[in-house]
């Protein structure tokens, strides 16, 4: 009996140690992907968010300040999140949230709100990255659920996370319509300070 439990014990030991190498293994980061397919689409068939892509989040878009630089151009954007604040009377958590936007013309665009509330939304897919750019018609596109702040009624500030196995942090995505509701500006903003 002794050599009998033995054996069924080193096999049990075998067959754990063979899963643990075959989970391992699919944890393993992948090959960077081309910059087309960086952000991950939540909820098809790819969920797997493989190496270094992106994918909606549904916590709220974290405190500090956030920028999208164009080097090629003076096209920026930044966006600032600030602290907490509660409000007991009606229990719910603000933030001020201020964003500002230059285009390639030099002009400039800003919004403020000093008690944003974190709200889930509805979003397209990421777009080209464009500022200020041709307008982009998304009512064909599926949505995907993200935590987002809403600075003014066209602009929108989301909270996309990388995959488990991704080198790169956070990011917030800076999105604003235009009147007719079409997206002219879609771009990832990386943080810049926490404060």
């Amino acid at each position: 009996m002794r050599g009998s439990g033995r054996h069924t014990a080193s096999a049990v030991a075998a067959v754990i140690t063979a899963l643990g190498y075959m989970a391992l293994g699919g944890c393993r980061e992948q090959k960077a992907t081309p910059r087309e397919s960086l952000v991950a689409s939540a909820g098809e068939a790819g969920d797997a968010c493989a190496g270094d892509s992106l994918r909606p989040a549904a916590a709220a878009p974290a405190e500090g300040l956030w920028l999208f630089e164009r080097p090629s151009s003076v096209e920026r954007v930044a966006a600032r999140i600030g602290p907490p604040r509660a409000d007991d009377k009606t229990l719910v958590v603000t933030r001020p949230v201020e964003t500002m936007e230059v285009g390639v013309a030099g002009d400039t665009i800003r919004h403020r709100l000093d008690a944003a509330t974190v709200s889930l939304e509805l979003l397209p897919p990421l777009g080209n990255g464009t500022v200020g750019g041709n307008a982009v018609p998304d009512s064909t596109v599926s949505r995907h659920p993200a935590a987002t702040y809403a600075p003014s009624p066209r602009v929108r500030l989301a909270a996309y996370e990388p995959c488990a196995t991704s080198s790169r942090g956070p990011r917030i995505r800076y999105l604003r319509r235009d009147v007719a509701g079409r997206i002219v500006t879609d771009v990832m903003l990386h943080r810049a300070s926490e404060r």
